[in-house]
């Protein structure tokens, strides 16, 4: 059941691949999730909202140099960030297909990291991972579910508007029928 929870929050947060990396000439492991479709303004987010004294202590969030070397001011770089993102993730590998994060370049894509993911011990490592990711899921859900509400309230007001447009208009065609006659 953890692991059933564990990839329905993985599917939440937008992680596509999960592993192990040793760290440089130690025996000490990170646990690296590939999220490809984080942002800074996503993470920013998420943080502010987080519950408590925020994000855990072993979370980090590394994002490319790409996504935090341009100034927010300039339309004309977001569009082209935007144009990026798109390409990039028609790029993206199936995860069912990389057996080793060696085979992709995590360096390219935002990416959640585990620090010390060796001191846990084998058998709690999805209830360690939900322990940490669990807080950032519920906030994406919540703002999930909000977004749809707020798309479903949106929705229902255009059709009520181009309801009443259509009514004028019937409206107006009878009421210049009626000063023909």
């Amino acid at each position: 059941m953890k692991t059933l929870h564990f990839h329905a929050v993985t599917r939440i947060l937008g992680i596509d691949i999960v592993g192990v990396v040793e760290k440089e000439s130690n025996k000490e492991l990170d646990c690296i999730l590939r999220s490809p479709g984080l942002r800074p303004r996503h993470w920013a987010f998420i943080s502010e909202s987080l519950p408590g004294s925020g994000p855990h202590k072993e979370l980090d969030v590394v994002f490319p140099h790409r996504f935090t070397s341009r100034d927010d001011d300039d339309d004309e770089e977001w569009d082209a960030l935007d144009q990026e993102e798109t390409e990039a993730m028609k790029e993206i590998s199936s995860a069912s297909k990389v057996r080793r994060l060696d085979e992709i370049s995590v360096a390219d894509y935002p990416r959640f990291v585990i620090k010390n993911f060796h001191l846990v011990q084998q058998g709690a490592r999805v209830e360690h991972l939900l322990k940490i990711l669990l807080p950032l899921s519920k906030v994406v859900f919540k703002k999930q579910q909000s977004d749809k509400e707020r798309a479903k309230i949106a929705s229902e007001l255009r059709e009520k508007e181009e309801f009443m447009k259509k009514k004028q208009t019937e409206m107006n065609e009878r009421e210049a029928f009626r000063y023909e006659l």
